[in-house]
C-alpha cells in the first residue's frame, strides 16, 4: 500500500495513492475512477456506497482510506466530522 512523500498530481493513478492497494484500485477503476483527479472530483460517500454495493468487503475503513488518499495521509487521521458522514449508512 503506497504512502506518498509528495502530493499526488491530477494524473496520479489511484493505485499509487496513499492507503489504496491494487485491489481497491481495480474496484475504483470498475466504477470509472482512475486518477487522483477523478477521486478528488467525486463525492467520497457516493464512491464508497458504490463500492459497498459491488463488493461486500468495502467497509467503513475503505471510506477512511479513500479520504486519506484524497488528503495524502494515513487513513487513521480522518477527523470525526468525516466519520460522522457515514452515520446511518
Amino acid at each position: 500500500m503506497p504512502s506518498r512523500k509528495t502530493a499526488p498530481n491530477d494524473q496520479t493513478p489511484v493505485s499509487e495513492l496513499w492507503n489504496l492497494g491494487q485491489l481497491t484500485a481495480s474496484w475504483l477503476n470498475e466504477i470509472g475512477v482512475f486518477t487522483y483527479k477523478d477521486l478528488v472530483n467525486a463525492d467520497l460517500v457516493d464512491i464508497w456506497l458504490k463500492l459497498r454495493d459491488r463488493h461486500h468487503q468495502a467497509t467503513r475503513l475503505m471510506y477512511y482510506a479513500l479520504w486519506g488518499a484524497v488528503n495524502n495521509c494515513h487513513w487513521n487521521n480522518i477527523p470525526a466530522s468525516e466519520k460522522s458522514k457515514l452515520t446511518g449508512l
